[in-house]
């Protein structure tokens, strides 16, 4: 346990530390396993009321989105509860709408979307144009190989006649500049995964936040980039099962997080004991 003075964003952007996937996988199981149909229910409560909303004109997908960052944050308000030995209430999930945690998580949200999906969008941007004569020629194929002609096939090939031939020699280069922009996407992404639990455990404001997230994890990046990786191939195989594996993957994975999270940067100081298991 750490003294509140080594709590500071430059003591824990400082932290020595080793990076223990499978130890945090285990934990993170337990935490979700101390609490599962909480865990389910809040998952499929925060779905019903997304689903809902996006399916609202106007303003609604706006509002899911918004809201959808703030659930997230509430699996972490929980799962601190359980790894502190306390006893959480269901109501922990909507802990991000009070106390002030509304603004920060927002922020931190918004700020952490903004910066990876500029690089992921003009990646995927650059990798569609690329990929545009390869999936002409299938629509090619498609249409001579159809025992009918196909109207929605042929309109999808007059729209592509009307655009511009790439060049053949462009397409690597296009494939190239994709990748490279598309690092920077992925190296902020596993660099930022602890700035809401910060702003959720430690109360650190959204710049703090992120930079303290940022530098910790870029000291041993790839170690949390293979974190990431077995945290996606266990959702893949949640949604691999008819996507009800996922019921479990989903708050695992963020119970995988709060396990992490606390063996790396630690647990703020608390003498509140009241209401421990």
């Amino acid at each position: 346990m750490y003294s509140e003075s080594e709590h500071t964003p430059q003591a824990i952007a400082n932290r020595s530390y080793q990076v223990r996937i499978g130890q945090y996988l285990n934990e993170g199981w337990q935490i979700f396993s101390t609490q599962p149909a909480a865990y389910i229910g809040f998952l499929i409560l925060a779905t019903i009321i997304n689903g809902v909303l996006n399916n609202i004109p106007g303003a609604g997908p706006i509002v899911s989105t918004i809201l959808a960052g703030l659930f997230a944050a509430g699996y972490y308000f929980f799962g601190f509860r359980i790894a502190r030995n306390q006893r959480p209430e269901f109501t922990n999930f909507f802990d991000a709408f009070k106390n002030n945690y509304f603004l920060p998580i927002f922020l931190t949200n918004l700020i952490v979307a903004l910066i990876t999906n500029i690089f992921v969008v003009s990646a995927s941007v650059l990798f569609m144009i690329a990929g545009l004569p390869f999936f002409r020629g299938l629509l090619e194929q498609a249409a001579v190989e159809g025992a009918a002609p196909d109207e929605d096939i042929r309109e999808l090939l007059t729209l592509l006649d009307q655009l511009p031939t790439l060049p053949d020699a462009l397409t690597p280069i296009l494939i190239l500049a994709g990748a490279i922009l598309l690092l920077p996407g992925i190296y902020f992404g596993v660099a930022y995964m602890f700035a809401v639990p910060l702003v959720v455990e430690h109360r650190f404001d959204v710049w703090p936040a992120l930079e303290t997230s940022r530098r910790l994890v870029s000291r041993d990046w790839w170690s949390f980039f293979f974190l990431n990786v077995s945290i996606i191939f266990f959702n893949t195989l949640g949604f691999c099962l008819c996507c009800l594996g996922m019921l479990v993957t989903i708050p695992w994975s963020t119970c995988v997080i709060v396990a992490a999270y606390r063996d790396i940067i630690g647990l703020m100081p608390t003498t509140d004991n009241t209401d421990s298991f």
